[in-house]
């Protein structure tokens, strides 16, 4: 069980979407919001096969429709630039490394498989809510 957002690596990309909204970045995020919202398929599969409480899946579908589903469909006109993209994401996840490691946080804790088997909330804003 994770209960900070900072400890999130989709949420360092939703703040990246808004530093290039707010155009104090040039970097598009589309890549990284793509790559997470589908990676995001692994644990609402898993909760609906372990028969998670529906408030919990729903508050997954709702957080992710806010901060991954939101931002791709305005940013759907923007062109990917692999080469650029793919760079700039990997100095993102080494600084969400760095941070963790700052944190003294153990990426192996990270353990949502198990909390979702034992139907518990996962990520900090349905831990909050759940609360």
């Amino acid at each position: 069980m994770i209960e900070r957002i900072d400890f999130i690596l989709s949420y360092w990309i939703f703040f990246w979407y808004l530093l290039y909204e707010l155009k104090i970045i040039k970097y598009n995020p589309k890549l990284a919001l793509s790559i997470a919202l589908i990676l995001n398929i692994i644990p609402l599969s898993l909760m609906i096969y372990y028969k998670n409480n529906i408030l919990h899946i729903l508050l997954l579908l709702v957080i992710n429709y806010i901060i991954k589903v939101i931002p791709l469909l305005r940013l759907k006109n923007n062109k990917i630039n692999y080469y650029e993209d793919i760079y700039i994401i990997g100095i993102i996840i080494i600084f969400y490394i760095l941070w963790l490691l700052f944190n003294n946080v153990n990426i192996k804790n990270f353990n949502f498989i198990e909390d979702i088997k034992l139907n518990k909330p996962f990520s900090p804003i349905i831990i909050f809510i759940s609360k």
